[in-house]
């Protein structure tokens, strides 16, 4: 068991040392192509290449269509992110923990569990 998800995502993703853990550390798709990983990948890339391991939903879209043109192309569309929030409901290593009463925005955050 890891206590940082950063070694076993480095291990499991083959990201050599000298590249960060985030979503740059992915090769670019072919142009206009979607990227090759799975959406539970996609997603804790998002995360954990975040400044404090944690996203909103919306940050998570944000994230993909900021790396990722096919994302950005197809920001009005539903499907992807319905993918989206059907693998973050769904899989256990996925999170939610809700935002402070304080602090400022809408929506919980998702971590890496």
């Amino acid at each position: 068991v890891f206590e940082d998800a950063g070694p076993y995502l480095r291990e499991t993703l083959h990201i050599p040392p000298y590249k960060e853990i985030n979503l740059c550390a992915l090769p670019d798709p072919p142009e206009g192509e979607k990227p090759n990983q799975p959406y539970p990948i996609l997603i804790k890339l998002a995360i954990y290449g975040s400044p404090n391991k944690q996203l909103t939903l919306q940050e998570i879209y944000t994230a993909l269509e900021d790396r990722f043109e096919w994302f950005k192309a197809r920001r009005n569309e539903k499907a992807w992110k319905n993918s989206i929030r059907h693998n973050l409901s769904l899989n256990k290593v996925f999170k939610h923990v809700p935002r402070a009463i304080t602090e400022p925005g809408k929506g919980s955050y998702w971590q890496l569990d």
